[in-house]
């Protein structure tokens, strides 16, 4: 039997990490800075699929992320 929340969790998570990879896609970086932050969120990628990783703390760990890409936007100015 499918567990619907866990499934609708799952779910949500992976429509917020792909609009995380949109994001910083869409953000005009330099290469440095850039390449860290796609390091960044395949470790948060990665962290989701541990065994018995938990949603919440993998949204905290992509909350994180955002939060960062978000100051580095507005810091320096890049179009985000």
């Amino acid at each position: 039997m499918t567990d619907v929340p866990q499934e609708a969790e799952r779910d949500a998570l992976a429509a917020r990490l792909h609009a995380a990879w949109e994001r910083l896609a869409a953000c005009e970086l330099p290469a440095e800075q850039r390449s860290r932050l796609q390091r960044q969120l395949i470790a948060v990628c990665d962290a989701v699929k541990a065994p018995g990783a938990g949603a919440e703390a993998c949204q905290r760990r992509l909350d994180g992320f955002l939060s960062t890409l978000n100051g580095i936007a507005k810091k320096s100015g890049y179009k985000s």
